[in-house]
């Protein structure tokens, strides 16, 4: 950014402000006025460079924001008349490979043969064609006869080029035409970044209609509008990147949509009935991109310093996945809704492992505000540090750390152990959580069932059990007729699994 600044000041005050300048690598070009004295103060007028990362949109508002916020650091009485972006992207030239000829590709003293003149064909094809890209200097030039000029050219420090020495294209791309349009090459960067992110759109919102299509035009239309805006941004974007081949561009673009459309389509219709939708989790995975790109921003336009305190609970769910214990809050809230507690059920220390970071997942639901704040400061729009800004940001990520740590985590145990008792009182199947896989049984005791000890009830084998799970050589069964669990010792029984519980466990006769 470039920008005229009208500082009234004396020489000390002119003096600071060109040094803080120097601090942040804005050069100054051009200095009018004066000239000052240690105690008058005259009008400065300075033509200064601005140089910081973020996005072209709101650049010039940004630039302004930044130099007022050097002055009032300063208390200098400064102004900032002009602000205007600097444009600075080089045209992309096109890539040339020099490789040295072989010797049998010079002319033969005699007429050649047949077979000669095919082999000679076929090695110099080979050699233009399928040569490996660092078989010499790689140039980038506008024509093949600058670019040969350049491969026999001798450098400092480097061997001097063989005469036998040309240049190629790379595989499969022909020379450049004559007064072809070049394109720039921040530019061209810029646009298939676009067209990535197009491409991610339109990939999530048709697995989204593909999910909502059952329910009718009603509820994926604002979708649809999505998706066809982004088709047309993407046709933008493309006919921008392919200047002169629009039908080129168009066919790129009607192929990309098909391809993604397809493929969002297929990932959520592949899954089965009643299970986990394919759509939501390509929407998690984009969301989680998204935040990802957010404090990413954040980092570029602060630095480690001071970005780091931030993302220390980012780690969370790797600090927690060295204890899997920690997460086992999930699991002693589903217990709970059964009456019993984590030591009556033995769960695996993957499962338990896994309950972690999904805990720390949900706990870490604030980011989302950190990396709004990356995005605002990116496009520009948090450049002053005021307060109530960053204390409106502080309640928002302290609502999200309750929604994500209670809602979204320790909730969803609870809610999800009330559900199993729901449907183990109603004889329906249970679903596993977690590593916890309650299951229907019968039970028949090995001996007397008088001499079996129950703990917390009366046991009972003509009654089908909910088997919770064991630990220590004692399993838990929950009785839905009582509606309570019961220990026994796993020595004196003999479980048998079944799909659905009887009305009776009773041995026929």
């Amino acid at each position: 950014m470039t920008a005229v600044v009208e500082l009234l000041g004396t020489t000390t005050e002119c003096v600071d402000f060109e040094q803080a300048l120097a601090e942040r690598g804005w050069p100054v070009l051009q200095k009018e006025g004066g000239p000052a004295t240690a105690m008058t103060a005259r009008t400065t007028r300075y033509l200064l460079e601005c140089r910081f990362p973020g996005s072209r949109t709101n650049a010039r508002r940004g630039a302004r924001e930044r130099i007022e916020v050097v002055g009032d650091a300063l208390q200098l009485d400064l102004n900032v008349e002009v602000t205007d972006l600097v444009v600075r992207d080089p045209e992309e030239r096109p890539a040339w490979f020099a490789y040295e000829r072989s010797a049998a590709d010079d002319p033969p003293a005699g007429p050649p043969t047949r077979r000669a003149r095919w082999r000679r064909r076929v090695r110099r094809w080979c050699a233009e064609r399928l040569a490996p890209y660092r078989t010499g200097r790689h140039i980038s030039a506008l024509n093949r006869t600058r670019a040969q000029e350049l491969a026999t050219r001798t450098l400092p420090g480097t061997a001097t080029p063989s005469p036998r020495v040309t240049v190629r294209r790379p595989i499969g791309t022909p020379d450049p035409e004559p007064g072809a349009v070049t394109g720039r090459r921040r530019r061209a960067d810029r646009e298939i970044f676009r067209l990535c992110h197009a491409a991610v759109v339109l990939m999530v919102t048709s697995s989204l209609i593909a999910r909502l299509w059952p329910q009718g035009f009603a509820a994926w239309w604002v979708l649809g509008v999505v998706a066809v805006t982004t088709l047309g941004l993407a046709t933008h974007w493309l006919i921008r990147f392919m200047p002169g081949k629009p039908g080129a561009a168009l066919g790129a673009v009607l192929g990309l949509g098909v391809f993604t459309v397809g493929m969002g389509a297929r990932i959520e219709l592949s899954g089965e009935p009643g299970g986990p939708s394919g759509a939501l989790g390509l929407l998690a995975l984009a969301a989680g991109y998204a935040v990802f790109t957010g404090i990413r921003l954040l980092v570029r336009q602060w630095s480690w310093r001071v970005v780091a305190p931030w993302l220390l609970p980012a780690v969370l769910p790797l600090v927690l996945g060295l204890f899997p214990s920690l997460g086992l809050g999930l699991h002693a809230l589903y217990l709970d809704a059964f009456g019993l507690n984590l030591e009556d059920v033995e769960i695996p220390r993957l499962w338990q492992l896994i309950a972690t970071v999904r805990l720390g997942l949900a706990v870490n639901l604030w980011l989302i505000a950190l990396a709004g704040l990356g995005y605002l400061h990116h496009f520009h729009w948090c450049v002053r540090e005021r307060w109530p800004a960053y204390t409106l940001l502080g309640f928002f990520a302290l609502i999200l750390l309750w929604t994500g740590g209670w809602s979204l985590g320790l909730e969803t145990a609870a809610r999800a152990g009330n559900d199993a008792v729901r449907a183990a009182a109603s004889r329906q199947a249970v679903d596993a959580y977690y590593g916890i896989g309650p299951q229907w049984v019968c039970v028949r005791p090995v001996g007397p069932a008088d001499g079996i000890h129950a703990d917390g009830g009366e046991f009972r084998p003509a009654r089908p059990y909910l088997r919770i799970g064991d630990a220590s050589g004692t399993v838990v069964l929950w009785d839905p007729a009582e509606k309570g669990a019961l220990k026994l010792p796993m020595d004196k029984l003999r479980i048998v699994p079944v799909d659905k519980p009887p009305k009776s466990c009773a041995p026929s006769s």
